[in-house]
């Protein structure tokens, strides 16, 4: 599924050229280079520094569809997609690749590969699909070593994936007496997990959770993929991350992780990586 905008009837679609060379795909989050702007988008980076502020680049939209036609159309086996690689600098020149489908201003004539996008703002609530390291790859469970003593907060687990930020980390219990409870953890260590509100029964030997650098609700730090198609659980977000705002954060289902959350403002402001 990738990246998806949750009310896109709320949210401007618009056609843009991608960037000369460049490899997209549906569902990818796009920006256009805040240091170098040039004629195309392509694949937003991965944060730079706290709140992004080392490149500052400002994602522009979610991409939804492509001036494709069947002669050049590919789908993508990793991503389960369709992808568009954009001709070079000179190769628009005399092609002959059909190219069709685009609205607005732009000529029907041109051949430039371009995306159809839904813009993002700071409202926008997207939904992004969680994966450890490599899409579809899920979070893996951590079991229980030692139990939370009755008071049920508290407990020791394996190690899990996420580098932990102290209040910017969730566990989410997939087996015995608290299965489906989440709660907010206050530790930086990989395997002692700590929260402030009790769960609603003991922490047993054996239980099953997940554990994610992600909140619930409210204020969070965040990183992307490489391409830009995907929450990586496995970045660090004590050195680089995005600020985003949580709506919704789903850890049921496994393999089907998600978050939904908002950009928070500080994304936008241009002049910021210039500072």
């Amino acid at each position: 599924m990738a990246f998806t905008i949750v009310h896109p009837e709320s949210h401007q679609t618009s056609w843009v050229p991608i960037l000369a060379d460049q490899v997209c795909y549906i569902g990818q989050i796009v920006h256009v280079d805040s240091a170098t702007p040039l004629e195309g988008v392509f694949a937003l980076d991965t944060a730079g520094a706290e709140s992004n502020l080392t490149n500052y680049d400002i994602p522009m939209g979610v991409i939804i569809g492509f001036n494709a036609t069947a002669g050049n159309m590919v789908h993508n086996t990793t991503y389960h997609c369709q992808q568009m690689t954009a001709p070079s600098v000179t190769g628009t020149h005399d092609s002959t690749t059909q190219f069709r489908g685009v609205e607005g201003p732009w000529s029907r004539g041109d051949k430039m590969a371009m995306a159809h996008i839904h813009h993002i703002d700071p409202t926008t609530v997207i939904r992004g699909d969680i994966f450890d390291t490599t899409y579809g790859t899920a979070v893996s469970e951590v079991l229980v070593t030692t139990g939370c003593g009755g008071d049920g907060i508290g407990c020791t687990t394996a190690a899990g994936t996420a580098t932990l930020v102290a209040q910017f980390g969730t566990i989410y219990m997939r087996s015995g007496a608290n299965m489906g409870i989440y709660r907010t953890l206050t530790n930086t260590s990989t395997t002692a997990q700590t929260w402030l509100q009790a769960m609603p029964h003991d922490v047993a030997v054996g239980d099953s959770a997940l554990i994610v650098g992600l909140r619930t609700h409210g204020t969070c730090r965040m990183d992307i993929d490489a391409a830009a198609m995907f929450v990586d659980a496995n970045h660090d977000h004590t050195t680089n991350w995005f600020n985003i705002n949580v709506r919704r954060l789903d850890l049921s289902t496994p393999g089907k992780e998600y978050v939904e959350f908002t950009f928070d403002a500080a994304n936008f402001e241009a002049h910021r990586g210039n500072d």
